[in-house]
């Protein structure tokens, strides 16, 4: 034997053993081999493993020494994966019921999720990793490899707590965002159920709108009859607004309450299927909306696009 590691983590990582003999399955090629003794019993909350690396180099190129570098190195990164996949939710949970006064019971799983949503972003995503110091994975298997160079005996809730104290700040930070994600949502929910008690409790202007929508963002409305909406809608919310707040999304969304239509055709979404003034037509109109699956109108705007684009070309 030329090196030996003692690493105790969470019971409830059943695939360790496996993933750690598979991982290491090239070090037969060399001469040596990976030997796993399991410390804990099976009703034991914690897994305690003794690592042992056995056998001679049979390459010139690498020493016994070089041999325990590659093998830590390896162990770090694979620990840090540990750590990213089997402890990440449970430290983030934990993080999360810690708020109990900011987040009731049942808004706990949601937050939680949230809160892995937004970690997981960060470590799935090569740019970001580059801009947050190669990521947070990277930065652990370092920190790790630090730590089992000069130590033989690895706790891992320990380090976590002791050692990884921009981790757990990067988790509270992601918990802080789920809850104000929520409570956002949460608002804009309240506003929609507002925005659509209003519009079923009075008369409809307009019994049908239909909206078309271009690539600036710019907006047509006309009603059942193909007679374009009165301009008088929009002048009167304009004048309400001072100069330089006008928004068109807003007072779109403001004449078609007022109005309260029975039915909306929107025309051309195709364009912008996610923009907020489409959600938000959607969700406080939801059964009255439908969506033009071609008409004459969107027809011709789609020939006038396409001239266009062969003319700039």
């Amino acid at each position: 034997m030329i090196y030996k590691l003692q690493i105790t983590t969470a019971a409830a990582s059943k695939t360790l053993i496996n993933d750690l003999y598979q991982r290491f399955t090239w070090l037969e090629q060399h001469g040596y081999c990976l030997v796993i003794d399991r410390l804990s019993d099976e009703k034991s909350h914690h897994l305690s493993i003794d690592l042992k690396l056995q056998g001679t180099s049979s390459d010139t190129h690498y020493r016994n020494e070089d041999m325990v570098f590659i093998f830590k190195h390896q162990v770090a990164e694979y620990l840090a994966e540990h750590i990213i996949e089997d402890w990440e939710r449970e430290l983030t949970w934990k993080e999360t019921i810690k708020k109990d006064r900011h987040i009731i019971p049942s808004d706990q799983s949601s937050v939680c999720n949230k809160a892995m949503d937004f970690l997981q972003r960060c470590h799935s995503n090569e740019s970001l990793n580059l801009l947050m110091n190669y990521g947070r994975k990277n930065k652990m298997a370092h920190k790790l490899f630090d730590y089992i160079y000069d130590h033989n005996i690895l706790v891992i809730e320990g380090f976590v707590k002791f050692c990884m104290q921009d981790y757990l700040t990067e988790i509270k930070f992601a918990v802080d965002l789920a809850c104000e994600e929520l409570k956002n949502e949460k608002e804009y929910n309240e506003f929609v159920k507002l925005l659509r008690y209003f519009v079923d409790t009075q008369p409809p202007m307009v019994q049908e709108v239909n909206i078309m929508m271009d690539k600036q963002g710019h907006y047509t409305l006309w009603d059942g009859s193909g007679i374009r909406i009165e301009e008088k809608h929009i002048d009167y919310y304009l004048e309400d607004l001072p100069r330089g707040e006008i928004n068109l999304d807003d007072i779109l969304v403001s004449i078609l309450i007022t109005i309260a239509p029975r039915r909306i055709v929107l025309h051309n979404t195709g364009l912008e299927p996610g923009s907020e003034p489409v959600k938000m037509i959607k969700n406080v109109f939801a059964e009255r909306i439908s969506e033009c699956k071609g008409c004459e109108r969107c027809l011709t705007y789609k020939q006038i696009d396409s001239s266009m684009k062969l003319s700039r070309d």
